[in-house]
């Protein structure tokens, strides 16, 4: 029997799973955070660790290929990499990085032109094209893109939130629900709460469900999230127009599989520039992807 390591690294957890040569789930374990644009390479290393002892623990068994895919990166890392992030970490001779939204790619399981989004905590595109060439659009960051993620849709949330209560900008419902959330009655105590120290980008993204309650009626919380889903469909409009006509696209993340009006507004935008393109979300999650790319990497 063979067996084979996924771990799917986002920006606000690690899953990782053990399967044998069929794809076949053995064990399942969800760590934190293994981004060390994030959480640094310290701390990273040791996430990955303890999330790799837990999905192998009470298995001793011998890998014969492990593949990552992280939102810390945006294409194959290399090898010397690669051997220095895993280092004393994962036993075995065959083990690939790549993004995050490469193995929600290979979850897709289709041949040919593909592509695939990713919204969670940051958001990134990934195409293969007919050639099996790798093409991105998206996966800036956090200061320099992320748009139609949940940091970036929870920062406006709070700034709108703000503004209504200064009355800078129109007034929404969403400046009680930051007050109710912190269990604060002043406002100005949020400098505190995440200034003082400074708050995680991944517990910032959390935010999105207090958005998504409010956006149900609230034409400001509604606003950002249509915002956003235009801006992250005008990313992956960019991904589209170099692929093929009819590529499907796979929708993956916190952001998609939890608000059914943002996946609404994103495929809306799509379709209208992109009418044969069908789009669906991952019916792998994509820690099978790696699985998947693990399995595929052991065969080369």
């Amino acid at each position: 029997m063979k067996y084979y390591l996924g771990i799917d690294g986002g920006g606000t957890k690690t899953t990782a799973i053990l399967c044998d040569e069929n794809a076949h789930l053995i064990s399942r374990f969800v760590g934190e955070s293994i981004n060390y644009n994030s959480v640094g390479m310290e701390t990273a290393r040791e996430n990955l660790r303890q999330t790799v002892d837990g999905v192998l623990a009470e298995n001793d068994i011998k890998l014969n290929a492990a593949f990552i895919g992280m939102s810390a990166i945006s294409d194959r890392a290399d090898d010397n990499f690669t051997r220095k992030f895993c280092a004393g970490i994962i036993d075995c001779d065959k083990v690939t990085m790549d993004s995050d939204v490469y193995i929600g790619l290979e979850a897709m399981r289709c041949d040919g032109a593909a592509a695939m989004v990713i919204s969670g905590t940051g958001s990134m595109a990934v195409g293969r094209l007919p050639d099996e060439k790798i093409i991105h659009t998206g996966g800036w960051g956090y200061i320099l893109g992320d748009e139609g993620s949940g940091y970036s849709m929870s920062v406006d949330a709070l700034r709108a939130a703000i503004c209504g209560y200064e009355g800078s900008a129109e007034k929404t419902s969403l400046t009680k629900a930051v007050l109710d959330y912190y269990k604060i009655d002043d406002i100005n105590d949020l400098i505190d709460i995440f200034y003082d120290p400074p708050m995680p980008r991944s517990e910032i993204a959390k935010l999105t469900h207090l958005l998504f309650d409010c956006a149900e009626n609230d034409g400001v919380a509604d606003a950002i999230i249509r915002n956003h889903a235009q801006l992250l469909a005008n990313t992956v409009s960019a991904l589209l127009l170099q692929m093929p006509s009819g590529t499907p696209l796979g929708l993956w993340g916190g952001i998609f599989q939890n608000c059914e009006k943002f996946r609404k507004y994103f495929s809306e935008n799509i379709n209208e520039k992109f009418p044969s393109t069908k789009i669906n979300v991952l019916e792998y999650a994509p820690e099978y992807g790696a699985v998947f790319a693990a399995i595929k990497t052991d065969g080369e």
